[in-house]
């Protein structure tokens, strides 16, 4: 078992306190103007789930965010009654920030019981970026610039990964780096070879704790129910670029038997809604059971070198 150590990290400070600190700094006559506005609009498709609720627009200066104080959020979207009927809607959205340069802006939602928190960071809809770029677009405001304009985002409730679960373990070996940033873990319908696919996770999980924990890890994953083929756990350290991951751990899965001899063998195990993943073989009759199975992973940090 390894006990990995207590880190501690840099907070930034949430934009009520700078916007507090900037109103009596500026009431002492020191010719400061207004801040900077970013704003744009969401362009939001496909059909909503009910688990749906609110919807955000994040801002985060650094990527990845350590905690949800590194992270500045408008109020909730205001997405049109009608929705349902059209599946499709346009947003536009503003947020107030200090000059500066931030590494991503994204739009996140949450289950209508729950409460904003890190945890709801995993909860991505839609990632502002250049057209055929995969990765999130820097925002950058320059000195003296009051309004950055057009951070136009597409979100699709497609991206929502729900309804089943993959559950298990996470057991790390060699010795934990203190140079760790963030532990992600996904499941994918194929291993993932080119960038592109990526895009095409079932489920993750943006929030796997770093500090002062016990190992093995017992989580559950949500998923979106289909065909899933491969877990894998990535590390990303502090140096480096913002998108250098580096995959420490992984869990192949066994296609599910074909239902007779000859018949398609699917590439994968499928995981139907409401149900965590179900390992499915021959019993002694020829006949097809099923049983839910754990996906322990083994994470090595010698790895991320």
């Amino acid at each position: 078992m390894i006990i990995l150590k207590r880190k501690f990290y840099r907070i930034t400070i949430p934009l009520s306190i700078v916007l507090i600190g900037m109103f009596f700094y500026c009431s002492m006559d020191h010719g400061l103007g207004p801040i900077p506005v970013i704003k744009g609009k969401v362009f939001l498709k496909g059909k909503r789930p009910d688990i749906a609720g609110e919807l955000i627009t994040v801002v985060a200066p650094d990527f990845p965010p350590k905690k949800w104080t590194d992270i500045i959020r408008t109020t909730p979207l205001n997405i049109s009654p009608d929705y349902d009927l059209t599946n499709k809607d346009t947003l536009e959205w503003e947020l107030p920030l200090p000059t500066g340069t931030y590494d991503v802006v994204a739009i996140l939602w949450k289950k209508h019981d729950e409460e904003w928190s890190f945890e709801t960071v995993s909860n991505v809809l839609g990632v502002y970026n250049k057209p055929n770029e995969f990765k999130p677009a820097v925002v950058d405001i320059a000195p003296g610039v009051m309004v950055v304009d057009s951070i136009d985002m597409r979100a699709d409730f497609g991206m929502i990964r729900y309804g089943s679960f993959v559950k298990g373990t996470i057991t790390y070996q060699g010795d934990f780096r203190d140079d760790t940033a963030m532990i992600i873990l996904a499941a994918f319908p194929m291993k993932p070879e080119r960038v592109i696919d990526y895009l095409y996770a079932m489920g993750w999980d943006l929030t796997v704790p770093t500090i002062q924990k016990a190992y093995p890890l017992h989580y559950v994953l949500n998923i979106s129910s289909g065909y899933i083929k491969y877990v894998a756990v990535f590390w990303k350290g502090k140096n480096g670029g913002p998108y250098d991951f580096k995959k420490i751990g992984e869990y192949m899965l066994q296609n599910d038997p074909p239902l007779f001899p000859g018949a398609w063998q699917p590439d994968g195990i499928w995981v139907s809604e409401g149900d965590t993943l179900t390992d499915k073989f021959y019993n002694a009759s020829n006949g097809i059971d099923s049983t839910n199975i754990n996906i322990d992973i083994v994470a090595d940090f010698g790895r991320t070198y």
